[in-house]
């Protein structure tokens, strides 16, 4: 008998991925099959994605005068394009951040990343495809196709054998446009560094072609250059700092270099170089030389501060005609010796401590001086093992640290302090531990100690 359909109704929701029934109860002696439904579906648009577990649930429960989903669409799942994710950032923060005291930091607007090699620069996440979706209507919905992006060329990198993964294969920083990348181990500045930018922070060589303001940092892992005027910043780099118009610290300047500093003048700077110091003039500054001080021209002058070299000082005056407080400093003092004895003490101390425990190594493996059991013998080599290398780093730490102690003692024997023309009352010459005050005007001298000798003398240049 057919069913009456009077009174049922279907609504197909507005994306079409939905659908519902809403059925009557049968009249008696009739009977609600899944076909009626189905055949009142299909009647109604509804075309596949019928849901039977639902509809046989409407009519063992006799589910009526309600609204029952009994069909679904199939979704479509979007297409997924491949992209990179780069591991490095290019250093452009465009805004400042806010401290939580409601101040500006200028210095996080503008950081130069570097990279060593095996850093993973970037990582191609390949393209996935979707699939197309159906609705109720059997209508298709079709997916975008997921695209490729093309693979990074440039220098400086090597890529996986998948071709996924890129990898620094030198030290520098990463120029990265339009997928072509280069690791560039110069990084040049063609403007003034300001507290907008703030910071510099680069594996290789640093040229800043303006100037370097107050408050702003450069460390390099080579040399640092600078053209224009430099303020009350700070500096350091492992190889030479170069500064073509010189440094007014203002007292709030430093200057640290694994190898040499030149500069046209360095004015109220702290300065610190393993190897020379060369400059027109030095004033009012605190200067450590691994080398020798000079300071050239026939208005070469050292005037004021505190001025150290290991090995020889020359310059063409030294003090000036105000008698302002200058020290000249030159060679090695007693510290030097007591710290190589005290490190040959480590040395020792560390040689004796590693031949002690190989010992003990070799009588725990002999089989004849002990009878413990394998686990035990290997739990005591592994402890034992673990403390002969620390001993083995400390050495290696102690012994170079000895090394330079040496190399220093070598040039402290050139020590000395040469003026061409006039050394002003007011300077205090050291040479070594000691101490020479001058009090008269002097000119076309050097101040030295001759071997075996415990006072400083002055000769005639």
């Amino acid at each position: 008998m057919a069913v009456t359909t009077d009174g049922w109704r279907c609504n197909i929701s507005d994306d079409s991925m939905s659908a519902t029934i809403f059925v009557t109860a049968p009249a008696q002696g009739e009977t609600i099959t899944v076909e009626d439904i189905a055949h009142f579906l299909r009647t109604n648009g509804v075309m596949t994605g019928l849901v039977y577990s639902e509809i046989e649930k409407l009519i063992n429960e006799k589910i009526y005068l309600k609204d029952i989903v009994v069909a679904t669409g199939k979704k479509m799942i979007e297409s997924q394009s491949g992209y990179y994710e780069f591991m490095f950032s290019s250093g452009e923060i465009k805004h400042p951040a806010i401290r939580s005291d409601g101040s500006v930091d200028y210095q996080s607007m503008s950081v130069i990343q570097s990279v060593s090699p095996g850093d993973v620069l970037a990582v191609y996440h390949p393209a996935v495809p979707g699939s197309s979706g159906l609705d109720v209507r059997n209508r298709e919905i079709r997916c975008k196709a997921a695209k490729e992006l093309p693979a990074i060329k440039g220098t400086g990198f090597e890529v996986s054998f998948d071709g996924n993964t890129y990898t620094a294969t030198m030290e520098g920083r990463v120029e990265y446009d339009n997928f072509k990348m280069h690791i560039r181990d110069l990084y040049e500045l063609r403007k003034d560094l300001d507290l907008v930018i703030g910071r510099i922070d680069f594996r290789g060589d640093v040229v800043v072609h303006g100037n370097v303001r107050s408050g702003t940092f450069i460390r390099a892992t080579k040399s640092v250059t600078v053209d224009g005027a430099v303020e009350g910043a700070t500096i350091i780099a492992e190889g030479d700092i170069v500064l073509k118009k010189g440094m007014q610290g203002g007292g709030k300047a430093r200057l640290v270099s694994g190898a040499n500093i030149y500069a046209n003048f360095i004015e109220f700077t702290e300065v610190k170089a393993k190897g020379n110091v060369e400059a027109n003039i030095i004033l009012n500054s605190v200067i450590s030389a691994g080398k020798s001080v000079v300071v050239k021209g026939k208005r070469g002058a050292i005037i004021g501060g505190k001025n150290y070299s290991v090995g020889a000082m020359s310059a063409a005056c030294i003090g000036n005609k105000a008698e302002l407080k200058t020290v000249a400093a030159s060679g090695i003092s007693e510290d030097y010796d007591k710290r190589r004895h005290l490190l040959n003490q480590k040395a020792q101390s560390a040689r004796d401590s590693m031949a002690r425990l190989k010992s003990e190594i070799e009588q725990i493996r002999d089989v004849r001086l002990t009878s413990d059991p394998l686990d035990v013998k290997e739990a005591k080599i592994s402890q034992l093992t673990r403390r002969m290398k620390r001993d083995e780093r400390l050495l290696e730490h102690v012994e170079k640290e000895l090394t330079e102690i040496e190399e220093t003692m070598n040039v402290g024997i050139s020590a000395a302090v040469m003026v061409e023309d006039t050394v002003f009352p007011g300077v205090t010459v050291r040479i070594d531990d000691k101490e020479m005050k001058v009090s008269n005007y002097m000119q076309h001298v050097k101040f030295y100690r001759p071997e075996g000798s415990s006072d400083i003398e002055v000769r005639t240049l």
